[in-house]
C-alpha cells in the first residue's frame, strides 16, 4: 500500500504491504469542511451573536489571536468577525506569542492578513500588537494557588472585552489548546509561564483533561487549572468571549462562537468524538507532525510523539517524520531544551527530577522517557546526522529502507502509521 504522509510544507511517500499496516490515522478523517455560509451562521447567526454585539458597543474589545506557530485559518474567521467590528470604540489584536519569538515572518504575515482584513471591511480603529514574553510592560495579578505569579500585557489594561481565536486540539499537558491558552502563556511573562509548566512534571497534568470539560471524570489537570485561575485573575468582572474551531489543514471542520467556558466545554467533547483512537499497541510507527508549522523545529514538532506515544511498546520503535528545516527551536530554548537534551540520559533525569524546574525542561525529560522504553527512535528530517545522533535518535534518510528493515527483521511484524498527529491522541487498548 502506498502512503503519503505530511512532511514540511509537501508530502513523503512509502510503501507498506496490506499485511504490515496496523493502521493509518489521520485527524479529522471523515468531516467535511465548513462552508463560508456554515461559518458565518455559526459566528453571525449564533444564539449569543446579539450579546456580543451589545457587550462590545462602544467599548475597547481585545481579541487574543494565536501565534504564528499555529495553523490556524485567522483570516476566515475575522472575515466572519468583521461585521461586528464597527461597534467597538476600538479593537486591540494581540498575537498570542506565549515564550514563542515575537517577530518572525509568519507572524508579519499575520499581521498583513489583519491589516488588509481590516482595511478592506473600512475600520481604521484598531492597532496590533505583538506579545513579547522579555520586554513587555507587565502587570502583577498576583499569585495562584499552585503559587504561580501572574504578570501579564500591560497592553490589556484598557481592554473591556476580549473575544480569543482558538484552535481546539489536544494538548499533552494542557489538556486541550483552548482559549485559556490565549492568556496563559499567551500573553503573560516568562516566569509566568515556567512557574505555570513546572506542573506538567505531574502525571494528572495530561491530554483530555481540562476543568472545563463536560464530563467531570475529564476535569482534574493541575496544570490547565492553575492557567485557569491565572485568566480569572487578569479578567476579573471583564467577559471573555471565544470562536473556537476544529481545523485541519487550515480548514474549519467545526466551530462555535459565545462564552469561552460554555464553547470551549462543547469543543472538547467534539475533539475527543473526532480526533482520540483507541488503538492496539504495536512494535514499530511512523510519527507525522502534520507539516508546517507543526514540524518546523525539533522543539515544537515534540509534541506529536507524546500525543502519540501510548500506541508503541516497550522495546519498540519509532520512525518519527519531522522536516525540522528552521532546527532546533527558538534561541531562548536552546539551555534548557537542546543543551539539556543533548547530555547522557542519567544527567537528563537527574537535572529536572532532582532541582529547581526551568521553562522547556520537560521536552528533554520527555525525549529520554520515550528513549529509554524504545529500541530505537529514528528521525527522518532535515537535521545534520550529528545534530541528531547528539539528541540519542537515530538519523533517517530513507524512510523505506527503514520499513523493508522492519519486515525483514520480523516479517509479520505490524505498522501503525500516523499522519496528523499533531491534531489526535491515540489511548491503547
Amino acid at each position: 500500500m502506498n502512503i503519503d504522509i505530511s512532511y514540511g510544507s509537501g508530502k513523503v511517500g512509502f510503501d507498506v504491504p496490506e499485511k504490515n499496516l496496523a493502521g493509518l490515522i489521520r485527524p479529522e478523517k471523515s468531516q467535511k469542511d465548513l462552508t463560508e455560509a456554515e461559518i458565518n451562521a455559526a459566528i453571525r447567526g449564533s444564539k449569543c451573536a446579539n450579546s456580543f454585539k451589545d457587550s462590545i458597543q462602544g467599548k475597547n474589545l481585545c481579541v487574543l489571536v494565536p501565534d504564528g506557530t499555529r495553523d490556524l485559518p485567522v483570516n476566515t474567521v475575522l472575515e466572519s468577525l468583521a461585521e461586528f467590528f464597527g461597534r467597538p470604540k476600538h479593537i486591540r489584536f494581540i498575537i498570542c506569542t506565549g515564550t514563542h519569538n515575537a517577530k518572525t515572518e509568519r507572524n508579519e504575515t499575520l499581521i498583513k492578513q489583519i491589516n488588509s482584513l481590516m482595511q478592506t471591511n473600512g475600520i481604521k480603529n484598531f492597532d496590533i500588537i505583538t506579545h513579547d514574553c522579555e520586554k513587555a510592560e507587565f502587570i502583577d495579578a498576583g499569585t495562584t494557588s499552585r503559587q504561580t505569579p501572574v504578570l501579564y500585557n500591560a497592553a490589556i489594561r484598557e481592554m473591556d472585552v476580549f473575544l480569543a481565536l482558538s484552535d481546539v486540539k489536544h494538548h499533552y499537558f494542557a489538556g486541550y489548546s483552548n482559549p485559556v491558552k490565549n492568556f496563559v502563556p499567551g500573553i503573560c511573562s516568562y516566569k509566568t509561564t515556567e512557574q505555570n509548566h513546572r506542573l506538567s512534571l505531574d502525571e494528572r497534568s495530561r491530554f483530555g483533561a481540562h476543568p472545563w470539560h463536560l464530563c467531570s471524570d475529564f476535569q482534574n489537570n493541575p496544570l490547565a487549572a492553575d492557567q485557569l485561575e491565572g485568566v480569572e485573575k487578569v479578567l476579573g468582572t471583564r467577559d471573555f468571549w471565544a470562536a473556537v474551531m476544529i481545523s485541519s489543514n487550515c480548514k474549519i471542520k467545526w466551530l462555535q462562537f459565545g462564552k469561552a467556558k460554555d464553547v470551549a466545554g462543547e469543543a472538547f467533547g467534539k475533539a475527543d468524538e473526532w480526533n482520540v483512537y483507541e488503538v492496539k499497541p504495536v512494535e514499530r510507527m511512523i510519527v507525522s507532525c502534520g507539516g508546517t508549522p507543526n514540524d518546523i523545529d525539533l522543539y515544537i514538532a515534540q509534541r506529536a510523539l507524546e500525543l502519540t506515544k501510548q500506541a508503541i511498546l516497550d522495546g519498540g520503535e519509532i520512525l518519527f517524520v519531522s522536516a525540522c528545516d528552521k532546527g532546533i527551536g527558538a534561541e531562548r530554548t536552546m539551555e534548557h531544551f537542546w543543551n539539556l537534551l543533548a547530555k547522557p540520559m542519567a544527567e537528563i533525569f537527574e537535572e529536572v527530577k532532582n532541582k529547581p524546574y526551568k521553562l522547556f525542561s520537560h521536552k528533554p525529560l520527555r525525549f529520554a522517557e520515550m528513549i529509554g522504553r524504545l529500541r530505537k527512535l529514528w528521525l527522518y528530517s532535515e537535521l545534520p546526522e550529528e545534530t541528531v545522533k547528539t539528541s540519542h535518535m537515530c538519523p533517517a534518510s530513507d524512510i523505506q529502507k527503514i520499513v523493508e528493515q522492519w519486515i525483514e527483521e520480523k516479517p509479520e511484524v505490524k505498522i501503525l502509521v500516523v499522519d496528523g498527529a499533531n491534531k489526535l491522541a491515540l489511548r491503547g487498548v
